[in-house]
């Protein structure tokens, strides 16, 4: 009998994992490895949020560490929506979600307010820096954009002093990430 190689061994795992969502996927190689029994924990030095020793997570503020580790979202999925370089972080989505403009207005505002605290661990941001965004994604409307502002709870402030995420506005933007990398 033929002993299989590790590539071919890899190659028919993968191919077994490629249809589940990453969540599943740690699920079922944690189990797998009891079953053989190993211990998870030294198989994979990942908390349950995701971060691990070899991710640069230890380069994010505490804040946003504390942040993502309470949303239940891992370094990939803020890699996903974020480029985080020396020189700050960059939302790198293809659309900022909504069914309208408010609400894309509304998502672009939060998700601008993560960046900050991810880049600062200060989720405060400016109302010119915040209608840039919208401008770049081409939903900005002069007319309109103070309207979109009112009402709702994720952030607070003015366009004078600047903006900052509440705590709602941190959940929502956790939703919007984990929405957003499905």
């Amino acid at each position: 009998m033929t002993q299989k190689s590790i590539t071919d061994i890899m190659a028919a795992i993968v191919a077994e994992l490629t249809p589940l969502q990453s969540e599943e996927r740690q699920r079922v190689i944690q189990a797998s490895l009891v079953l053989l029994g190993e211990s998870p924990l030294a198989a994979s030095k990942k908390s349950t949020a995701g971060l691990s020793d070899a991710d640069d997570s230890s380069e994010m503020p505490a804040r946003a560490r504390t942040w993502i580790k309470h949303n239940n979202l891992s370094l990939d999925h803020i890699q996903q929506v974020f480029h985080v370089g020396s020189d700050g972080v960059e939302i790198i989505i293809s659309e900022i979600p909504g069914k309208g403009n408010r609400d894309k207005v509304r998502n672009a505002y939060v998700l601008l307010g993560v960046a900050r605290l991810i880049s600062s661990n200060d989720p405060r941001f400016d109302d010119k820096d915040a209608r840039a965004l919208c401008e770049r994604y081409g939903f900005f409307d002069g007319t309109n954009h103070m309207k979109y502002m009112k009402g709702g709870n994720e952030f607070t402030g003015s366009k004078e002093k600047g903006w900052i995420l509440t705590a709602p506005g941190l959940k929502h933007g956790a939703a919007l990430i984990l929405d957003l990398t499905k």
